[in-house]
């Protein structure tokens, strides 16, 4: 089993070399301990040295005022265990003067600590008993429901949902205690297959349970376990996932379990991407327990919640939006929700900006824009804390000081995520029968990530690129045997390229 990462702004990545853009995980074809799939969203966390080995520099964290500011240079401010855990950066401290449109890379770095004690937690259970879902998957899904209700802690909140032709509460949401625990795994037991695959109702079910949640349990999650396609009631991608988005109004995200290769992946990353969430791809049933008490530890080691990162843009600077993860405007800034951040998480993301008075950047290093980290604190009992970094660039006709500074980890933050968006269309030219296109595809995703690895400067992101470029040749190779390999086996080499593009992007 291996963990897809997790983090933000549409590249936590680290799948693919970068840290993951903002919560997906993956279970491989050969299932490792829960201890190998480390809580890491993404590429898993820097070491320090790792850290130290780049060009970043971080001022204090700020005392008194709630505010940590960092000015960002080079490859950005770096998160020390104890300061600031927001960076940004321009792709460089110098672009040139043609420059209008450039990315700013954002990212998040969590300390690696556990918290004291996790807050109080509630957690709604939907298990998908459509007919599809008899023999070793309903058993394996009773058996993660069992994992995950004599894992959670008394005082907790759980509720358990099934959905086939309808949607039915099994377990409405219950304190835990010793005799609700009992009644709870009793119902478990009795889950039993049959009809078709209402997964609108399902997730509508549960939404509506999480929205009464008490203030007191401030970690809310939807874990939703289904194999096959939503055949009845609204079932597009589109708006399961605009139902998934709503569930962040209440700080709910949503983990989907994606079983076997039935299941519509396009319906699970939307409803993980649209919730801040994550994704498990389950090639074999009988890995359900192990990946959902990987989850449960993630869960264990959350630090904050309700957390979001807001870009508001400096004087002769417009922000134009994210790329590769759902960001709103409001009050001026952009938002970008990033739900519960455990120990440990890296999430990364790229926001377009335009430099609408080039004249002032010109020769003089100016702001780009404000970036903001805001976050409900555990160890603190829920008080919000605001970081903040600012990130700012020049422009100069000096080609060589332009090559100079580029910075590392957003370069290599464009490169993993334009890779994530081509592996994702690779998988859906496999499921297609389109090999060579595939193929075409994933060779373009690795010349990308090459020619950044041969850029950039710093170390750590030098190696990540390196080690990227080298997992897609892999899947390449893999994928050129796929077209005489049987249906069933081209069908999950398609979701697990589907699970790594994913990953890459942070889900």
């Amino acid at each position: 089993m291996r963990k897809l990462g997790t983090l933000f702004l549409g590249v936590l990545s680290v799948g693919l070399g970068t840290m993951g853009g903002f919560g997906c995980a993956k279970a491989g074809p050969l299932p490792q301990t829960p201890t190998a799939a480390k809580a890491t969203d993404g590429a898993g966390p820097l070491t320090d040295e790792q850290l130290a080995a780049t060009d970043g520099a971080t001022d204090g964290a700020g005392t008194g005022t709630g505010v940590a500011t960092t000015k960002g240079g080079g490859d950005g401010a770096r998160t020390a265990n104890n300061g600031t855990w927001i960076g940004a950066a321009a792709e460089g401290d110098v672009l040139a003067s043609t420059t209008r449109e450039t990315f700013l890379g954002v990212w998040v770095d969590v300390p690696e600590v556990r918290s004291s004690a996790r807050p109080p937690m509630e957690v709604v259970l939907v298990v998908d008993t459509s007919g599809s879902m008899a023999g070793s998957k309903i058993e394996s899904a009773r058996a993660a429901a069992t994992t995950l209700v004599r894992s959670l802690k008394d005082g907790d909140i759980v509720a358990l949902d099934s959905f086939s032709d309808d949607a039915r509460t099994l377990v409405s949401p219950t304190r835990l205690d010793r005799s609700t625990r009992s009644e709870i795994l009793r119902q478990i037991a009795q889950l039993v297959p049959s009809g078709s695959t209402n997964m609108f109702s399902g997730l509508s079910l549960a939404e509506s349970q999480m929205a009464a949640a008490p203030a007191s349990h401030a970690l809310r999650r939807v874990v939703m376990i289904s194999d096959g396609i939503a055949n009845i009631g609204p079932s597009s991608p589109e708006v399961l996932g605009s139902l998934a988005q709503n569930g962040l109004r209440f700080r709910a995200q949503v983990t989907s379990f994606g079983v076997g290769n039935d299941y519509d992946e396009r319906t699970l990353n939307a409803l993980s991407m649209r919730s801040s969430g994550r994704l498990y791809h389950i090639g074999e049933p009988r890995e359900m327990s192990a990946i959902l008490r990987n989850e449960l530890a993630l869960l264990d080691a959350t630090l904050a919640s309700d957390a979001s990162v807001e870009v508001v843009a400096a004087p002769g600077v417009q922000v134009l939006g994210a790329d590769g993860v759902r960001a709103e405007f409001h009050d001026g800034a952009l938002r970008i929700p990033l739900g519960a951040l455990h120990g440990g998480q890296h999430r990364e993301a790229l926001v377009r900006v335009r430099i609408v008075d080039p004249g002032a950047f010109e020769g003089h290093s100016r702001s780009l824009a404000s970036v903001r980290l805001r976050f409900r604190d555990s160890a603190e009992g829920d008080l919000e804390r605001i970081q903040e970094v600012i990130a700012r660039t020049q422009l100069s006709s000096d080609e060589a000081v332009v090559a100079r500074s580029v910075s590392s980890r957003t370069k290599a933050i464009v490169a993993i995520m334009d890779a994530s968006k081509t592996e994702m269309s690779a998988a859906q030219r496999i499921n297609d029968g389109n090999f060579v296109d595939a193929d075409k595809e994933l060779e373009q995703a690795q010349r990308t990530l090459s020619a950044q690895a041969a850029v950039v400067t710093a170390p750590a992101e030098k190696k990540r690129l390196e080690v990227a470029a080298n997992k897609v040749a892999s899947v390449r190779a893999a994928a050129r045997a796929m077209p005489s390999a049987p249906k069933a086996a081209q069908r999950a080499g398609a979701l697990e390229l589907n699970a790594d593009a994913m990953h890459a992007q942070g889900f």
